[in-house]
């Protein structure tokens, strides 16, 4: 791989044959569609054209994973074929756009009617081009040192009940959790700014108990607010959490978007709590989706601080192997 392009792997299913297949891909996700057109001359291929750079054939599968009318129309059935393809993309065809980025390595090839399976699993980027976007201002060294917790694991927990308590009773449970020792506390996913405990009222009141725990013990618990939201909103409530001596803001990835994060991440250098859920839609069928590993590269690439892996024995379907190796990925350098 050099400084001029980035690759991305793919697992994929199909009855044809997986060369073919990945040339189209290679063409769909660049300058070529279905047929040759007129200004797609051997020099803008040469330029803007991906390129196929591996391919390793898996065994086969005895059904489909997915239907396919495209296929079904054509009278076309198995076997099944799978390969786990790479293709390298020119960086100028895409620059310092996230969103367009995504759309290149995630986009139409979940519809391409050749395939019976279509899953993104790694994305390698060079160093010049992860350059062009934001690190992360706080990262694992910031959020150590915000909370003083130098060496061993960070110990949190979750607001509990999800929804339903008020700003003051939001507050008083902070409290309790901070004489615990907790060195990370965050809101649930669902609650954001609900009616019973607004951030305007909930922010000021759980950075009240936080301060009062650190006059009295010196240490900083850092409180990831949901502060989930359209983009300006998100924006407001931050500056709320900064005045009031906050460290740390929460948001849906997934629900923001690409351009709500960005947009927030340059507003701010609180650290920013990435939750992924819904990811579950994006992975949990093996030939489909996206895999971990190129999820949270993208979001690395928007600046977030923190990400989510659930947790060992934990109460969602991932195997413990896929949670460590998920944990893995957060803090695997994103290019050599």
């Amino acid at each position: 791989m050099t400084s001029e392009r980035f690759e991305a792997t793919y697992l994929i299913e199909t009855p044809l044959d997986p060369a073919k297949v990945a040339e189209v891909m290679a063409g769909e996700q660049s300058c070529g569609t279905f047929a040759r057109v007129a200004g797609e001359t051997d020099e803008l291929r040469e330029r803007a054209r991906a390129v196929v750079t591996r391919i390793d054939e898996l065994e086969p599968a005895t059904e489909p994973s997915l239907p396919n009318a495209w296929l079904a129309r054509k009278g076309v059935g198995g076997p099944w074929r799978r390969a786990r393809i790479t293709i390298s993309f020119p960086v100028d065809n895409v620059g310092a756009n996230l969103a367009t980025l995504a759309a290149v390595v995630a986009g139409n090839l979940y519809d391409l009617g050749e395939v019976t399976g279509m899953r993104l699993e790694s994305i390698a980027l060079p160093w010049a081009y992860r350059q062009r976007f934001p690190l992360p201002p706080q990262g694992i060294a910031g959020t150590r040192r915000l909370t003083g917790a130098a060496k061993g694991p960070l110990v949190g927990s979750i607001i509990k009940p999800n929804v339903g308590l008020s700003s003051a009773q939001t507050a008083e449970l902070v409290a309790s959790l901070c004489e615990a020792g907790l060195d990370f506390i965050k809101d649930d996913e669902i609650s954001a700014d609900p009616v019973h405990a607004p951030l305007a009222e909930r922010i000021p009141a759980v950075m009240a108990a936080v301060r009062r725990h650190q006059d009295r013990t010196g240490k900083h618990v850092m409180v990831a607010f949901n502060i989930t939201d359209e983009t300006d909103a998100m924006r407001r409530h931050a500056d709320l959490v900064q005045s009031e001596g906050g460290s740390c803001v929460m948001a849906s990835l997934n629900w923001c978007g690409f351009s709500a994060i960005e947009s927030l991440r340059r507003s701010t250098d609180l650290a920013l709590h990435g939750h992924r859920n819904g990811y579950g839609a994006f992975s949990r069928h093996p030939l489909l989706g996206i895999g971990f590993q190129a999820y949270q590269a993208l979001w690395r690439l928007a600046g977030v601080d923190h990400m989510h892996v659930h947790g060992l024995q934990g109460k969602f379907a991932q195997e413990d192997e896929e949670v460590v190796t998920s944990a893995a990925d957060c803090v695997t350098p994103l290019t050599d």
